[in-house]
């Protein structure tokens, strides 16, 4: 009699096969891959694959955890500057590269953003759920930045810029994706400065109507 095969759950195998779905995600998008070749991949048998996650929409809406969680700890810095040059020249233009893991987020966040077609799919819904949560985090990094006076004139100003400055991210985003020749990093400074001139600007204003 055959000896039932028992599969364990540890973290280094979970690890394994998330590291291996996002290395196949990122080239073949969420159609493209298959639980078959995240098995290959990862060096585990399909029962594995499977005793971890039930279907590839699970696996999915936990790689989406897995690579905010990453986002989360390396997007960092003092200034709106450096936030915005971490996002473009880091994130937008970093996702083109495929061994980039820390700015994968980007790739799964348009596939699931563009693809209609999986409106109804458990992944895509998690990620509209991190991407609320995404916002919220980077709104508290951006308004401790702003002037004071600023924000007690129009409360959403922090929101606003949060709002530009992701469009910006997934505007270059879609650019290296079709491989502009792009200087990520001087559009990213660029970017910054626009951001910090509209700030500057508003304070400004505020300061004249406040002593005219």
């Amino acid at each position: 009699m055959a000896r039932r095969r028992v599969h364990q759950s540890t973290p280094e195998n979970e690890r394994a096969i998330l590291d291996a779905a996002l290395s196949l995600a990122v080239t073949a998008g969420y159609e493209g891959t298959t639980m078959s070749e995240v098995a290959r991949l990862s060096g585990l048998p399909n029962g594995s694959i499977y005793y971890h996650f039930e279907n590839k929409e699970k696996l999915f809406a936990e790689l989406i955890e897995f690579c905010f969680e990453i986002w989360k700890k390396d997007h960092t810095g003092p200034t709106n500057r450096d936030l915005l040059r971490r996002s473009i020249a880091g994130s937008a233009g970093g996702s083109a590269d495929p061994e980039n893991k820390a700015e994968a987020f980007w790739v799964l966040a348009l596939m699931f953003a563009l693809d209609r077609r999986l409106e109804d799919n458990l992944a895509r819904k998690k990620y509209l759920e991190v991407r609320k949560e995404m916002f919220e985090h980077m709104v508290r990094r951006v308004e401790p930045l702003i002037p004071a006076e600023v924000l007690a004139e129009d409360p959403e100003f922090g929101r606003k810029m949060v709002v530009l400055g992701r469009a910006l991210t997934d505007g270059f985003y879609i650019a290296a994706c079709a491989g502009d020749d792009v200087d990520f990093a001087e559009f990213a400074d660029l970017s910054a400065t626009a951001v910090e001139a509209l700030i500057a600007r508003r304070a400004e204003q505020l300061s004249k109507e406040k002593n005219s």
